[in-house]
């Protein structure tokens, strides 16, 4: 074979075994699996924002009084007001202040120290165009006092199912508790609660 003929089949090997390579090369991952690309950057990922829970103010009037059977009641009148939070998915849950809006009064003289404040801690939730309440005490002023008209008495029981259909930003509900005192007497409550969504 002529040398010149020799010469250009060689090139035309290498040209073709490089033309192999650089597809094969293109084709291929250098770094195998578990070792990261130094050159790679990641691709950032969003986090989806979550809806913030809506807050509202919340307000309740409430007349309470203890009944004995022996005969004769103390009474008291509270003003309560504090905020609640209901999260997207209709949980709620707050705090609240219920202050004594005057002098306990009984119909007999008696030397126990009345409570000025209780507080309270609301749960409840949200859903079918209503939301629910529930209360329980978290602490009272002074510490170790006397509920003479028989607030406390009745807080557990009282869930107000306040309407609020879609698009509402108010509502309110009234309650009505009649309890045994465990001594032929009772305890009863009545209460007016509304709640109002806060501007944003």
């Amino acid at each position: 074979m002529p040398k010149a003929l020799k010469i250009v089949v060689w090139v035309a090997v290498f040209v073709v075994c490089a033309g192999v390579g650089a597809f094969v090369a293109s084709r291929s991952n250098p770094f195998p699996p578990g070792v990261e690309d130094p050159g790679a950057h990641p691709t950032p990922t969003q986090t989806p924002t979550q809806p913030a829970p809506a807050e509202w103010t919340l307000t309740m009037r409430v007349q309470t009084q203890h009944t004995l059977h022996e005969g004769g009641a103390c009474r008291s009148d509270w003003n309560v007001s504090g905020t609640i939070q209901i999260q997207p998915n209709g949980k709620t849950s707050g705090a609240a202040d219920a202050k004594l809006a005057a002098p306990a009064a009984c119909d007999f003289s008696q030397s126990q120290v009345q409570a000025k404040a209780i507080r309270l801690v609301v749960t409840g939730t949200q859903g079918a165009g209503a939301l629910r309440l529930s209360f329980a005490e978290g602490g009272r002023t002074p510490v170790g006092s006397s509920d003479l008209g028989g607030f406390t008495n009745t807080l557990r029981f009282i869930h107000p199912v306040v309407k609020l259909p879609p698009g509402a930003t108010a509502g309110h509900a009234t309650t009505k508790v009649t309890r045994s005192d465990g001594d032929l007497g009772t305890y009863g409550s009545t209460s007016l609660l509304r709640v109002a969504l806060q501007s944003p």
